[in-house]
């Protein structure tokens, strides 16, 4: 109670002021709290483009190597097929490549060394279903290891030229935020040296803007306390004001003309008993 009686004794040029100051900190806050989450909607965007891109990569040369070799293509011979290639594609395309059969058993993988363990010796039932759910047998599948890393790991089939399944691809891709960490720490760096800029100018704008509102309420304020009943006095020309302070200074001005035709009133009948 106490609190909200201080409030209320504010005058209205501190609450104009504390408003606008108030204002432009929920604006400078909002435009952070965007900016932040459209920098982590961009790096979602691209990992998941950048995924999409390798793995269509690395099936066009899949269904290369496939439709070159001299083995049948079977599930059982995928281990045979890519005995040698399974490191060569790994290399050139720069992810590790996981091969399991159609029951999510692993078959073959280029084993490269990452930072997180991302190979299972079989896919999960869950998965599996999934995979066959779709019409474009494809599933991603989003983790986060304890340590934080983040990693996608895409599950999807692989067909002979007949396009009958053969087995199931699956690419881990480690998530890499480094670049776009950089940008927004470097964002967040200007934009904080601009909010300060920022603040200070709305502090003067505030300042000068909040005495300009309050100055004509002011005047006429001060003009109450010196008006007498039976004295003179003088009308308010404040010239262009906005429209709540001339209605203000008009009220004040027909006070002071009934005022003056009030006294007029008391020297005629004065002067008729005389």
């Amino acid at each position: 109670m106490k609190e909200k009686f201080r409030i209320k004794r504010w005058s209205l040029r501190v609450r104009i002021f504390l408003s606008l100051i108030f204002i432009t900190l929920i604006a400078s806050c909002l435009i952070a709290v965007v900016s932040v989450y459209q920098f982590k909607k961009e790096a979602k965007e691209y990992h998941q483009d950048r995924l999409e891109r390798k793995e269509n990569s690395i099936k066009q040369h899949i269904n290369y190597i496939l439709s070159t070799t001299t083995y049948p293509l079977t599930t059982e011979n995928l281990p045979l097929i890519f005995r040698e290639r399974i490191h060569e594609l790994a290399n050139i395309h720069g992810l590790e490549i996981n091969i399991y059969d159609l029951n999510g058993n692993l078959l073959k993988s280029s084993k490269a060394a990452f930072a997180v363990d991302t190979i299972s010796d079989n896919i999960p039932p869950a998965i599996l279903r999934v995979i066959r759910s779709t019409a474009e047998k494809r599933y991603v599948d989003l983790k986060v290891k304890e340590d934080g890393t983040k990693y996608r790991a895409s599950y999807s089939y692989l067909k002979d030229n007949k396009f009958k399944p053969l087995g199931i691809l699956n690419l881990p891709y480690i998530e890499d935020d480094g670049y776009y960490d950089k940008e927004l720490n470097n964002f967040l760096m200007r934009f904080g040296q601009v909010y300060s800029f920022m603040l200070l100018i709305s502090v003067v704008i505030a300042y000068f803007l909040s005495s300009y509102i309050t100055r004509s309420i002011k005047e006429v304020s001060e003009r109450l306390k010196e008006t007498r009943l039976n004295e003179t006095n003088e009308k308010l020309d404040m010239g262009d004001t906005p429209q709540e302070i001339s209605l203000l200074v008009d009220a004040y001005n027909n006070l002071v003309e009934d005022l003056d035709e009030s006294a007029r009133s008391e020297e005629r009948r004065g002067g008729k008993e005389c």
